[in-house]
């Protein structure tokens, strides 16, 4: 029944939307997040307790304008020389490909940097295929998902309705920036206990591996 519904999902929808980190690569494989995280805390006056470099930034609202530039900027930097090294998820590029072969929109919404995602995407030679492609406003960590001011900016972008859209995420936040704009959305639970973290939050379908959404794309051939 989970895969008719993943199915029946993907192939009413006019555009498919991915987040980056997770479902389609692995950013900080090769350059630890927690590691970028130490060098933009050197920018704060106090230590932040995460390894995630997104918070850090966010954190850096506290302490100004000034600030969250210095932040954002070494942030792209590190997020540029990250996706360099980082790892494809296994399914998610050819899911990409598969949506976009039956003449649906594939498009990217991120909290990492628009920058970042273009240089990955066209790495692998994937760039011309995506639009929207559409990352954090630069120096408004405020406007990052859960905030749908992202969301509807790549639905403008695309031309669709949100009920047209499905998006593909991997975070609770993913499926709250769907539920604000009215998108159906599909958690990928790639860590243990994501899985009822995203039922909780209310996600439409859940999957654990991005070749089932290859699968249920490649299906609808005819």
């Amino acid at each position: 029944m989970a895969n008719d519904s993943l199915r029946e999902a993907l192939s009413s929808a006019r555009l498919i939307l991915f987040d980056f980190d997770g479902p389609i690569c692995d950013v900080f494989a090769g350059l630890p997040a927690a590691d970028v995280a130490r060098r933009l805390e050197r920018h704060l006056a106090s230590k932040v307790q995460t390894d995630d470099p997104l918070r850090i930034l966010q954190e850096a609202v506290k302490y100004g304008s000034e600030t969250v530039r210095a932040v954002e900027d070494e942030l792209i930097d590190a997020e540029l020389q990250a996706v360099e090294q980082s790892i494809a998820t296994a399914g998610g590029l050819e899911a990409m490909g598969a949506a976009a072969e039956q003449g649906k929109s594939v498009g990217v919404l991120s909290n990492n940097s628009a920058d970042a995602v273009a240089r990955f995407l066209e790495k692998v030679g994937f760039l011309p295929n995506v639009a929207p492609l559409v990352g954090r406003v630069y120096g408004r960590p405020d406007l990052m998902k859960p905030n749908p001011h992202t969301f509807r900016a790549a639905l403008d972008a695309a031309g669709r309705d949100a009920s047209a859209t499905v998006f593909i995420g991997d975070s609770t936040t993913d499926i709250e920036v769907a539920h604000a704009v009215g998108a159906p959305v599909v958690g990928y639970a790639n860590k243990p206990g994501k899985a009822a973290a995203f039922a909780t939050a209310g996600a439409t379908i859940i999957v654990d591996d991005m070749r089932t959404i290859h699968t249920a794309l490649i299906s609808q051939r005819h």
